[in-house]
């Protein structure tokens, strides 16, 4: 009697895993799928958390000084160019590169920026990149960095003009300048 106890006790474990197996495959077979485009529509719906953060808005994004290269730069070359200010090296160098770490490249030139860039206005290609050369361009840290901007635009064949006592400068003698940078072979 015992025997057949254990065979019928054994035997209804047996049917009980098969039928929880069975359920499980139903279960699944007849889940909606979610698509990818599902998905993203899901992600977009979910609750935004604000950031720890606070921002305020800048009056200038440029020194006074900055903004008077600016007007003197647009005088000088509004008709061909577009003079944009402070302008992310990651706007004008490519970092993906093959053969390189990406991350590590754009890490590299990420916060990094040059003062002005030349575009040209038939189709807004850079003609060169200008950096206003102040006090700050003689600390040693400082001196490292330009080396580096001066090293990665020789790279690219991108001109980069450092302007010193551009106040002291006439229209003439910036525009003498600019033009031997890109005239000049990198």
């Amino acid at each position: 009697m015992s025997q057949y106890i254990f065979q019928m006790v054994t035997s209804l474990a047996v049917i009980i895993f098969i039928v929880f197996i069975i359920i499980i495959i139903i279960k699944v077979c007849t889940s909606p799928q979610k698509t990818p485009a599902a998905q993203n529509n899901a992600n977009k719906l979910q609750p935004v958390t604000l950031s720890k953060y606070s921002y305020r808005l800048r009056n200038h994004i440029m020194t006074t000084y900055e903004e008077q290269v600016f007007n003197v730069l647009c005088d000088i070359f509004n008709s061909k160019c577009y003079v944009i200010p402070q302008v992310h090296l990651s706007k004008l160098l490519d970092h993906k590169v093959k053969g390189q770490n990406w991350q590590g490249a754009f890490s590299h030139i990420n916060g990094k920026s040059v003062d002005f860039v030349l575009l040209r206005k038939s189709d807004l290609s850079p003609i060169c990149a200008i950096e206003i050369d102040d006090w700050s361009h003689k600390l040693d840290e400082r001196k490292a960095r330009d080396a580096e901007v001066e090293r990665m635009f020789a790279s690219v064949q991108l001109p980069l003009v450092r302007l010193k006592h551009i106040e002291y400068m006439t229209k003439q003698e910036i525009v003498d300048q600019i033009a031997n940078a890109i005239k000049q072979p990198n």
